[in-house]
């Protein structure tokens, strides 16, 4: 079971990293040129995004990991059914799957999350769902993972789909 976590988080982290990101550039998040392009895609309006984003997040520039500053309103929802929509962003190369990021912006490349790092969300949910590219919503309980590696902060366990 472990494996099945650890490949997908790997080549993900490392498409990741290489997607936004350059020696030269040191900033948190997407070049300010495809965050501009991307803001006149469509996103998620919910308002949990706009406490996630609150949340601040800073990048080590000599060793490229990543940590958070949870907000009080945040660290209050550890452990709490939340529900949020966004853009679904499969780990797994299957038709329907259980492992997925949530986004609050539209993804463009499969291989690179959208957005900042506090505009992502990785599910896991009960049942297998089938990908879907337009706004889907979602119910599960909160984990913070706080991972500096992935720049992965937010989790939903046990998450189902709203139909």
């Amino acid at each position: 079971m472990l494996k099945k976590v650890i490949r997908p988080l790997a080549a993900f982290t490392a498409i990741f990293l290489l997607c936004g990101f350059s020696k030269q550039e040191i900033s948190v998040g997407q070049p300010s040129a495809e965050r501009e392009a991307q803001n006149a895609l469509p996103q998620s309006h919910d308002n949990l995004w706009a406490a996630f984003i609150k949340c601040k997040v800073h990048l080590d520039p000599k060793k490229y990991t990543y940590t958070i500053d949870y907000t009080p309103e945040v660290k209050a929802m550890e452990g709490k059914p939340f529900t949020i929509s966004g853009f679904m962003l499969p780990l797994e190369a299957k038709i329907k799957f259980t492992h997925y990021l949530l986004s609050k912006r539209t993804p463009t490349c499969l291989f690179c999350p959208p957005g900042e790092p506090n505009e992502i969300v990785e599910v896991f949910s009960k049942k297998p769902v089938e990908w879907d590219d337009g706004i889907v919503t979602i119910t599960g309980t909160m984990k913070f993972i706080n991972d500096p590696e992935t720049g992965l902060f937010f989790q939903m366990q046990n998450a189902e789909r709203h139909q």
